[in-house]
C-alpha cells in the first residue's frame, strides 16, 4: 500500500504541476477560456422570453449578473488558479502539510470535474483548456481525466494518516520559493508574451501553408432516421443506407428521415489555421496581399480595453517605417473605431476588420505586433517591448 501511495503522490503532484505550468505559460489564454465559461453560465441563468413557442429574448437574473460581474476578474482568477495548481502539486510531492494540501487539491479537482462535466454533458464549451493550448482534450476526455484524479486524490485522503508530514525549514522555504516563481512567471507572461508559444501563429510558422490541410479531407456520409416503433435515432453510412433502403427505410410507417451529416474521417489532416482567417470586409484579395512582402501587423483584439497612451507610443514605431520596405497593417474587430483612432493619434497604417477570436489567438497582447515576411512569422512583440526599426530589419 505504501508503494502505491508513493506512486500516486508523484502522479497526482506531477500532473497538477504540469497543468499549472502550462496555464501559467499563457494566463491570457486561460482568461479567455474562463470568460467563455462565465458567458455560458450567464446565458444559462437568464430568463428566456418565449412567444408562441419561439425564443424572442431573455432577461438578466441575479445569477446571470453574478457571472457577468466575474468576467473582469478572469485574468486574476487564471493566474491564481494556475499558481495554486503548481504550489499544491509541489507541496504534495514534498509531503508539506499533506492533509491540508490533499483537501485543497480535492476541492480544486471537484471544481474542475464540475466544469468538465458541464462541458461534456451540455456540449457548451468544447475545449476546457485543462492543459492550455498545448494539449487539446475533448470534453469527455477531460471529464474522465478529472474523474480519475478525483479517485486518486480520494485514495490519498484515505491514506493521509500514513503520509508523514514534512515540516522542516527547507520545506517551508522551498514552498515559498515555488510560490514566488509560480505567481511571478504568470505575471511576466501577461506583461510580455508566453515563454512557449503553442499557437499556430508562432515565430517561424508559415501562415498561408497552415491554412491548407495536410492532405485531402475525407468524409463519410451518414443518414439519420427515426425508428417510429422504438423512438430511437439510427445512423446509416452510404453503403448501409443503400442496402437497407428497400428492406426497411423506405417504409414511412416505420421510419422517418431526420437528418444528414458528413463525418470527417481524417481530422488530424485539418488545417492548423482555419478558413475564418480572413478580413470581415470580404476583400479576400487584400487578405492574400498580407502574405506578400514585409508586413508589420498591429493586432487590436479589444479597443475598449486599450489605454489611449498606448496609441501615442505606437505612433513613432509606425512613422519610422516610412521608406523601410515594411508595410504596417492594423487589424481589429471594430474597423470603424480603429479608423477613428488612427486619425486621432496619427497612426499611418492600412486597417481592416477581423474576428476577435482570431486576433486573440494571433498574439497575447492588446495591442500586439507581428512581423511577417511573405506570410512567415518572423517576430512577435508585446506592447511592453515595442521594437525599433533596427530590431525589425534584423528579423527579416
Amino acid at each position: 500500500m505504501k508503494i502505491a501511495t508513493n506512486i500516486i503522490i508523484w502522479l497526482v503532484g506531477g500532473l497538477f504541476i504540469f497543468s499549472g505550468l502550462i496555464k501559467l505559460n499563457d494566463p491570457v489564454g486561460t482568461e479567455i477560456k474562463l470568460e467563455e465559461y462565465f458567458d455560458v453560465f450567464a446565458d444559462d441563468f437568464r430568463d428566456k422570453i418565449m412567444v408562441n413557442g419561439q425564443l424572442k429574448g431573455s432577461e438578466n437574473t441575479s445569477m446571470s449578473d453574478f457571472f457577468e460581474a466575474l468576467k473582469p476578474y478572469s485574468l486574476s482568477f487564471a493566474i491564481l488558479m494556475s499558481a495554486l495548481e503548481v504550489i499544491w502539486g509541489f507541496s504534495l510531492l514534498i509531503r508539506f502539510r499533506p492533509k491540508l494540501t490533499l483537501w485543497s487539491l480535492f476541492l480544486l479537482i471537484l471544481f474542475f470535474t464540475g466544469l468538465t462535466f458541464y462541458s461534456w454533458y451540455y456540449n457548451k464549451v468544447t475545449d476546457c483548456g485543462c492543459f492550455g493550448d498545448a494539449i487539446k482534450l475533448q470534453p469527455f476526455q477531460s471529464f474522465m481525466k478529472d474523474i480519475v484524479l478525483t479517485t486518486l486524490i480520494g485514495f490519498l485522503l484515505w491514506q493521509s494518516r500514513n503520509i508523514a508530514p514534512n515540516d522542516k525549514k527547507w520545506a517551508w522555504g522551498s514552498n515559498i520559493l515555488v510560490s514566488i516563481i509560480a505567481f511571478g512567471s504568470g505575471i511576466y507572461a501577461v506583461n510580455y508574451l508566453p515563454f512557449i508559444d503553442f499557437m499556430p501563429y508562432k515565430v517561424g510558422n508559415n501562415i498561408p501553408a497552415l491554412m491548407k490541410p495536410k492532405e485531402p479531407l475525407r468524409y463519410q456520409n451518414k443518414y439519420i432516421y427515426s425508428n417510429l416503433q422504438t423512438k430511437q435515432d439510427e445512423e446509416y453510412t452510404e453503403k448501409e443506407f443503400t442496402a437497407q433502403w428497400d428492406k426497411k427505410l423506405a417504409d414511412s410507417t416505420k421510419y422517418k428521415y431526420k437528418d444528414f451529416k458528413q463525418e470527417l474521417l481524417n481530422p488530424e489532416a485539418q488545417s492548423k489555421i482555419g478558413a475564418d482567417f480572413v478580413w470581415i470586409d470580404g476583400d479576400t484579395t487584400t487578405t492574400k496581399q498580407m502574405f506578400k512582402g514585409n508586413k508589420l501587423i498591429l493586432v487590436f483584439s479589444d479597443l475598449k480595453k486599450i489605454d489611449p497612451k498606448k496609441y501615442k507610443n505606437l505612433s513613432p514605431v509606425l512613422k519610422s517605417l516610412k521608406d523601410s520596405g515594411i508595410e504596417p497593417i492594423g487589424l481589429s474587430s471594430d474597423k470603424v473605431n480603429l479608423e477613428i483612432i488612427c486619425h486621432e493619434y496619427q497612426l499611418p497604417m492600412e486597417h481592416h476588420s477581423m474576428d476577435a477570436k482570431i486576433l486573440k489567438a494571433m498574439i497575447r497582447s492588446n495591442p500586439g505586433i507581428l512581423l511577417l515576411k511573405d506570410g512567415i512569422v518572423k517576430g512577435k512583440w508585446h506592447y511592453n517591448s515595442l521594437p525599433n526599426l533596427n530590431e525589425l530589419k534584423a528579423k527579416l
